[in-house]
């Protein structure tokens, strides 16, 4: 999982890099406010982390019921942090902001779309991961360990995705 998270890393880095280079040769700002709607899925992005972690520590005690629970809930924030990246999207574009003719916009829906791409990866592990809760059973201890391994690599996964969306939303505010 280390691996996965430094390449997924390291390309958005290189987006970002690159974008600086392509800014340098126009200084000209967006004109455009930034949708309250980022602000609202940065904060479903960190209460879906936190929904999670509480879902762990369920799995952790083996509390099956409030553990899967608490996957829905996750999945749910999920969901609604891609709602409202659309609906931002869109206000975006209602501002005259596309992806062709100009730099600042094209490459925020580049982010946002390769963002959501690895966001929609992440969901699909939660919803497996949800699928096999439903199969664990209280006293079968070897497949709960499986089960608490492939948790904590999804959790690293799901909550580099919200770091990866901070980032991202902080150089949105920078460069807008």
């Amino acid at each position: 999982m280390i691996l996965v998270l430094i390449a997924i890393g390291s390309f958005f880095a290189a987006l970002a890099v690159a974008y600086w280079f392509a800014l340098a040769d126009r200084p000209e700002r967006l004109n455009a406010q930034l949708p309250v709607w980022f602000w609202a899925s940065t904060a479903l992005m960190a209460l879906s982390s936190a929904a999670f972690q509480w879902a762990r520590r369920h799995l952790r005690f083996a509390r099956l019921a409030s553990y899967r629970r608490w996957l829905v809930i996750t999945i749910q924030l999920g969901f609604g942090f891609l709602a409202t990246q659309l609906i931002g999207c869109q206000d975006l574009m209602a501002q005259g902001v596309y992806v062709v003719g100009n730099p600042r916009g094209s490459v925020y829906f580049l982010f946002s779309g390769v963002h959501a791409a690895h966001l929609i990866g992440g969901l699909g592990g939660l919803y497996w991961l949800l699928r096999r809760a439903g199969q664990l059973r209280d006293g079968e201890e070897q497949p709960l360990r499986r089960h608490r391994a492939a948790a904590r690599n999804t959790a690293a996964y799901w909550h580099f995705m919200g770091l990866i969306w901070a980032g991202l939303f902080a150089l949105l505010i920078i460069w807008r």
